[in-house]
């Protein structure tokens, strides 16, 4: 701001003294009347050899102004996705699950540019403003009287169009909202489009998309429109005025006609500042309005980041959930409900129940991912609140039923941005998930690429990846969620012998329903309606556990 300041001074003084310096070159009874130009040389090109070297200056404060607003707009974008990025990241997991899809993308690509460019706006109406203080003032030392009829010619202007200007505020907001559902129904719409397409309601979805389409071209033809016309209706106004001013003023004989002319020439450049003023004010209520939508998320998402603890965390023992229930937002009932259960360590325990029992609510708790409404979790004793989350993080490791990758290699993607992991660690992990098959079929092994998102392999390669990637970092509890449902059985084998050599060293938490991935579970609790309502060995429970008995026999297997 100091550099856009000094700069727009500089320019200011040098559009004034070019303006000055060329009616002077037109007239010479122009010194007697300015005492500020009482020492101007004297001959035509002497005065225009100074013009010219006013006007290298003037270039060079404009590279400066630009530079220094291409660099403050470029700093404000980085900030702004960087703000973005950590608030999303850092947000609760049902933050994060409530969001839109795209919308985090759509944030971080489209409105973090919006709000760029209207840095950059800002940046050059600062500029503008001084320029626009500077010419005004040179205009008074030139004529007061004149400057002064001009000036309220101005005002007049600005009265006639201020109506607009909260129409054209109002209409900003209502198109930045306009313009963010539509960018995430487009990412909506490409997710499901082999979904859209068997269903055969793909000329549905695009129906639905030209609705939103039509609503933002509607409400962003508006605001451009409002955009564009109100600083012309100002400058239309303003010169209207003028003319009748200019017209009484030159009839007056008050004012020479020199001094009349370079404050009349003063005064259009200040209108040229002003109307160029008008039309950034005019397009930042768009930027104004996006910047609110931008608030409003980082604000959303900061409330629901858990506090960091303070506690050292150098390995994970015993893990217990003591009276922990949870209701997901506006949801009519509790998916967990008073719920106890301590996982021993390197035990491993299976949890089983009906669809939407509260299973997989039960894990998310137990990571750490979910902060249960009352109760708590323990580490070892420890509230699990206490603890720092970066070395809670690096002891855990979960995966879920929807495995995601980063694009990238298969390598890339054991590893996961992990500090620690080593190469041996992740070709040990491939092998132990079921990779061995793919790595000697690929070229390049390990650094064979997934496609985009992991869409070049197979649902089951992609699961089996996401498996080795929690086995690399040797966690002290790992959480799987159905990890063998996209398997075939010679590989489920494999990696059901893989998670049994974990018993001792890892405590497992399975959620299944495959029932035979339980063969191994030391214990197996049944989840119904958000309750622990049975726990013990497998064979104890399908002896007394009517539920765990029936879901046995249908899967085939003798309870």
């Amino acid at each position: 701001m100091g550099a856009l300041t000094v700069l727009g001074v500089i320019t200011g003084l040098g559009e004034a003294i070019v303006v000055i310096l060329v009616v002077a070159i037109a007239s010479d009874r122009l010194r007697g009347d300015l005492p500020l130009l009482g020492s101007l040389p004297d001959g035509t090109w002497a005065r225009a050899a100074l013009a010219l070297a006013v006007v290298v200056v003037l270039a060079a404060s404009h590279l400066g102004s630009a530079w220094v607003t291409a660099r403050t707009a470029a700093e404000s974008q980085q900030t702004v996705r960087g703000l973005l990025l950590d608030a999303y990241l850092r947000a609760g997991a049902q933050a994060q699950a409530r969001e839109r899809t795209g919308q985090l993308q759509e944030l971080v690509m489209t409105g973090a540019t919006q709000v760029a460019l209207g840095t950059q706006q800002a940046a050059r109406a600062l500029t503008m403003s001084f320029n626009l203080v500077v010419v005004v003032s040179a205009a008074v030392l030139v004529s007061v009287w004149a400057t002064l009829g001009l000036v309220a010619v101005a005002v007049l202007s600005v009265l006639v169009v201020r109506p607009f200007r909260a129409r054209t505020r109002r209409m900003a907001r209502e198109s930045a909202e306009a313009s963010s559902v539509l960018a995430t129904d487009v990412t909506e719409a490409a997710t499901l489009a082999p979904e859209l397409r068997v269903a055969g309601v793909v000329g549905a979805a695009r129906a639905r998309l030209e609705e939103r389409v039509l609503a933002a071209r509607r409400l962003f033809e508006s605001v451009h429109l409002s955009a564009g016309a109100v600083p012309a209706l100002m400058r239309d106004v303003t010169i209207a005025v003028v003319i009748v001013a200019v017209a009484t003023v030159a009839s007056s004989g008050e004012v020479s006609l020199p001094a009349l002319g370079a404050s009349v020439l003063l005064l259009l450049r200040a209108l040229s500042f002003a109307q160029g003023l008008s039309g950034i004010s005019a397009q930042m209520q768009e930027r104004a309005a996006n910047v609110e939508r931008i608030r409003g998320f980082l604000d959303r998402w900061d409330a629901s980041a858990r506090p960091d603890g303070t506690r050292r965390c150098a390995r994970v023992r015993r893990v217990a959930l003591r009276s922990v229930s949870y209701t997901y937002p506006g949801g009519a009932s509790a998916a967990l409900s008073d719920v106890s259960l301590a996982l021993e360590p390197g035990e491993q325990i299976g949890l089983v129940g009906r669809t939407g029992a509260g299973k997989s609510t039960l894990a998310l708790v137990a990571l750490g991912l979910i902060v249960p409404d009352a109760g708590e979790v323990l580490v070892d004793d420890a509230p699990l609140t206490e603890l720092r989350g970066a070395d809670w993080q690096r002891r855990i490791a979960w995966v879920p039923q929807e495995p995601r990758l980063l694009t990238g290699t298969a390598r890339e993607n054991i590893h996961f941005l992990r500090e620690g992991v080593r190469d041996e660690a992740v070709r040990v992990a491939a092998e132990a998930a079921g990779l061995g098959p793919e790595l000697a079929a690929w070229p390049d092994g390990l650094d064979h690429h997934v496609g985009p998102g992991g869409a070049a392999l197979s649902l089951g390669q992609r699961q089996r990846i996401v498996l080795a990637r929690a086995l690399a970092g040797e966690p002290d509890l790992l959480v799987l969620d159905e990890p063998t449902s996209a398997l075939d059985v010679h590989t489920e084998v494999a990696v059901r012998d893989a998670i049994a050599e974990l018993r001792g060293r890892t405590t497992v938490v399975t959620i299944a329903h495959r029932l035979s991935t339980l063969d191994a579970c030391d214990r197996v609790a049944v989840v119904d309606g958000g309750r622990l309502v049975a726990l013990g060995a497998p064979a104890d429970l399908a002896a007394r556990d009517s539920f765990y008995r029936e879901a046995l026999t249908l899967s085939g297997l003798r309870p």
